[in-house]
């Protein structure tokens, strides 16, 4: 079960390399679905809309690669997207951006020229982007009589689980709770056990 996972804490960039004229202009950036993504690439274009390409590749899911895209604008078949993304897989990065401008300066790289200026100015980029961890959190929702109100409290700062939402009824009080999806089973257990299997999930 996957319990977190890694991606960009904010946007960065622009880091620029240079080769044989050419400029590459790097940027990285946090993304949670296609849509930010695609945004980004197209508000990218119309900024750079005199350069010679727009390169990019995106990685999206929590931790479970759901949808990935990368695209080499016009530079000949798998010698910028590619490149760009096995920088971001090499990272474990999910939920992640990077795009990778080009002007042309007049002199030819060949494909194995574009692949190293392309997966170079991806590291470059990625080397200076801090990364967070991202726990996964599952929606929990228990009924609990009065008298083990007090058991359910206790666990939820130490165990970080957050409170949705309380109502209260004659009987006790119905909770929704933010639990983290490693200490499900943990929390569950606990709960039964302290309460005799009063407490109902």
């Amino acid at each position: 079960m996957i319990e977190n996972f890694n991606t960009l804490n904010k946007d960065y960039g622009p880091i620029e390399l240079k080769e044989k004229g050419s400029k590459f202009i790097a940027y990285s950036y946090p993304v949670s679905n296609t849509e930010d993504a695609d945004n980004i690439i197209r508000d990218l274009r119309k900024k750079f809309h005199d350069a010679t390409h727009v390169c990019f590749a995106y990685r999206i899911g929590d931790g479970e690669e759901k949808f990935i895209r990368f695209n080499d604008d016009g530079e000949p078949a798998g010698t910028a997207g590619k490149p760009i993304y096995q920088e971001i897989i090499r990272r474990s990065l999910f939920n992640t951006l990077v795009a990778v401008v080009r002007y042309f300066g007049g002199v030819k790289l060949g494909k194995g020229g574009l692949q190293r200026a392309y997966s170079s100015s991806a590291r470059d980029v990625l080397d200076i982007s801090d990364t967070i961890t991202i726990e996964l959190k599952k929606e929990i929702s228990l009924s609990i009589p009065f008298n083990f109100i007090g058991d359910v409290i206790n666990l939820i700062s130490p165990m970080g689980i957050k409170i949705i939402s309380q109502d209260y009824s004659a009987e006790g009080v119905s909770m929704l709770l933010s639990v983290p999806v490693g200490k499900v089973e943990n929390f569950r257990k606990t709960l039964i056990e302290k309460s005799t299997g009063k407490i109902s999930f």
